[in-house]
């Protein structure tokens, strides 16, 4: 048996991984985390739309107990995330805070989903007994001891503002595509295997089995795949006494904006999840009329969210909300002028995917904003708590809601077993109209109050400068000394320069093995800034520039941390930008020499002492193998076209074109050398130099 188990079996994609906290994450690496969401989001969805249906219509527990059922579950459930968060930051397992905790639930998931399905014959209150003790495994114990650290890691894989949002981007629409498929196909779905079997329980146990075992694969491969980098956050909230860390959490105002948002949106998603399908059976007449209505609301929301990248630095996210609340407001009076109407019922649904867009998309950084705002104001960093407190109050409102629909249906009469309206009582298919056509509307009014008192988005920016400086002040040594990770013996300086798909990174990581110093790039120079304190440069400014030229298509307004809005940035224009890289690169080189890759250093640092500086290409046929493998993909088009921009950059700042062998001690071709070739041949260069040969 290997030693450390499973664990240590499955660990293998993590030997020698990229530790930089600000690293750019991999396609792969960012696929692993996000299609992690639909795998949770699968069950999640199961048990707060397609569960309740499945207790009424199926197995036929009254829709009364049901209720009752929910309202006490939570109550234990709101205790467990808090228990979970707490467990998160006590983990210290060499395979992470967070990822240990996704494998080792896994199966445990997978199995307490099918529990939840397997209704024994055992009477009536047999069932609601069963019912309560599976539905509290699945929820309380076993999906907040999975999700908890799910959510965690994706705040752990990297420090870099754009990366975090790419990664949410990603995974709220993979997250949202799985909750369409769910509501929309799962029904009809088990419908047809019911017909074929001739047994529709089993029906239900089947399909959900096959969902939960797709979702074992998919988790255990983030387990494998994604990678915990981030230790500052861990350092920062160490120490804080429960009750302080509790006080300083429902006194920040915008954790309770953002939990509001939570709960009602989580009411909302509950109300129009549940009653869709009462309200295809028992007014339109067809339940099989979920999937259409169902994918127009689910598809108009993925294609919102698509678009939040192009309009939230424009508009904000107070303002999107609030749009988004009225236009579902406008979709469900609409609505109103033909309740039968199934193109009508469709429209409404697209208008209110649209209309929620917005918050769903931003719905996990906004509690961030929280975090961050809450450092600001009272000196204390607290993310385990905030986190749990938010999941507490989703299932706390999806609780509470299902608790109350269920009461009114019972009052009203409500029969699940009976398959058509006349067999309805007239009190319950008015309860069934009032929650789909009417609370949505008092729904989305409170939200837009609640989004309407959230101020944050004209001085975030201005906080995070703030920020900084505070913490280069209580740190201000490091202007006087770099930080410990970036000291080494070393006294030389080397600057790389290379084309695209050349192996420059792998050169230059071996170089700086070689010469035991630190590799100095984009994230690293980032946060060296940052840890220095930067007092007397624009640090956000220098965070675009720097991304800026990276990525080449993006806007100077970019801002590292949170959507920049117009005006609350002073900008400096490109030069002084370029210079105030230049001096940090010059004080670097000074104070703890090591390797330099990109960043024109070859230029900056030519009259710095013990300083030389290469040039790397290659042929085309190894940098498209380069594209291939090591790029995720590219082809050599994409390369070149990423060689322009370096080019253009470098000409632009410097004068000189920046392939001309002219500047550099040495040029290579890695295609005839091979990276261990290179690299030997620039230390004997160097050694060579130094010995004055």
């Amino acid at each position: 048996m290997i030693k450390g188990g499973i664990p240590e079996l499955l660990n293998f994609k993590q030997k020698g991984k990229n530790m930089d906290e600000f690293i750019k994450v991999s396609v792969s690496e960012k696929l692993a985390y996000c299609f992690g969401d639909p795998a949770l989001t699968l069950m999640y969805t199961m048990t707060t739309t397609l569960l309740i249906y499945f207790y009424t219509n199926v197995v036929g527990i009254s829709v009364g107990a049901v209720g009752m059922i929910m309202l006490l579950s939570r109550v234990f459930d709101g205790f467990s995330d808090v228990l979970m968060g707490t467990i998160i930051d006590r983990t210290h397992s060499k395979y992470g805070k967070a990822r240990i905790w996704i494998l080792r639930l896994a199966l445990p998931y997978a199995i307490a989903a099918i529990l939840l399905f397997t209704m024994p014959s055992i009477g009536s209150m047999g069932k609601i007994i069963y019912a309560f003790v599976t539905y509290n495994i699945m929820n309380t114990v076993v999906y907040t001891a999975i999700s908890q650290p799910f959510h965690a890691l994706g705040s752990l894989m990297s420090r870099d503002r754009r990366e975090r949002d790419v990664i949410c981007n990603i995974r709220m629409v993979l997250s949202i595509t799985a909750s369409m498929v769910i509501t929309a196909f799962t029904l009809p779905l088990i419908n047809k295997v019911a017909k074929i079997i001739h047994n529709e329980q089993m029906a239900w146990i089947i399909v959900t089995a096959v969902y939960a075992g797709v979702s074992v694969l998919v988790l255990i491969n983030t387990y494998m795949t994604c990678t915990e980098r981030v230790q500052a956050a861990a350092k920062v909230k160490e120490n804080i006494p429960f009750l302080k860390a509790f006080k300083t959490t429902v006194t920040n105002r915008y954790f309770l904006i953002a939990l509001g948002l939570m709960v009602f949106y989580t009411a909302y998603q509950i109300i129009i999840g549940t009653d869709l399908t009462y309200y295809c059976q028992y007014v339109l007449g067809n339940v099989d009329l979920v999937m259409p209505l169902s994918a127009a609301e689910k598809v108009a929301t993925i294609v919102g969210i698509a678009m939040l990248p192009k309009i939230l630095p424009k508009y904000g996210k107070r303002n999107l909300i609030c749009a988004g609340c009225a236009l579902g407001i406008i979709g469900q009076l609409i609505f109103l002028l033909n309740i039968t109407s199934v193109p009508l019922g469709v429209l409404t649904c697209i208008m209110r995917g649209f209309g929620i867009a917005p918050f769903y998309g931003v719905q996990y950084s906004l509690p961030g904003d929280a975090i961050e705002y809450g450092h600001w104001k009272s000196g204390l960093r607290v993310e385990g708590l905030m986190f749990s407190s938010m999941s507490m109050g989703q299932k706390a409102g999806s609780g509470i809601t299902s608790a109350i629909m269920s009461g009114i249906l019972a009052a009203a009469g409500f029969n699940g077993l009976k398959a058509t309206a006349a067999e309805q009582t007239s009190g319950a298919i008015t309860a069934i109209k009032g929650f789909y056509l009417y609370v949505p509307i008092g729904i989305w009014v409170v939200m837009l109050l609640i989004a309407a008192c959230y101020k944050l988005d004209k001085v975030y920016d201005k906080m995070m400068q703030e920020l900084i400086a505070r913490e280069g002040k209580e740190g201000k040594e490091t202007q006087e000394a770099l930080p410990s990770m970036a000291v080494s013996e070393n006294q030389i300086n080397v600057a790389i320069g290379r084309v695209y798909g050349s192996s420059g990174r792998k050169i230059a990581e071996e170089l700086a093995k070689e010469l035991n110093c630190r590799l100095y790039d984009r994230q690293i120079i980032c946060l060296l800034a940052e840890k220095m304190g930067m007092e007397n440069a624009d640090l956000e400014s220098v965070q675009k520039y720097l991304d800026t030229y990276n990525y080449g298509t993006v806007e100077t307004t970019f801002s590292p941390y949170s959507y920049s809005v117009s005006g609350t940035v002073g900008d400096m224009s490109p030069v002084e930008m370029f210079e105030t890289q230049s001096r940090l690169i010059r004080g670097l080189a000074k104070k703890a020499p090591g390797v330099f890759l990109g960043r024109c250093a070859n230029f900056v640092l030519k009259e710095t002492p013990h300083t030389y500086s290469f040039f790397l290409y290659a042929d085309d046929d190894y940098r498209a193998k380069e594209a291939e493998e090591y790029y995720d993909g590219m082809t050599l088009a994409d390369l070149n076209q990423r060689d322009k921009l370096r080019n253009d950059y470098y000409e632009h700042f410097t004068g000189i074109k920046r392939d001309d062998p002219k500047h550099y001690d040495m040029v290579v071709n890695v295609s005839k050398t091979g990276v261990e070739g290179a690299v030997a041949m620039i230390l004997e260069y160097i050694k060579n130099k130094e010995k004055g040969e």
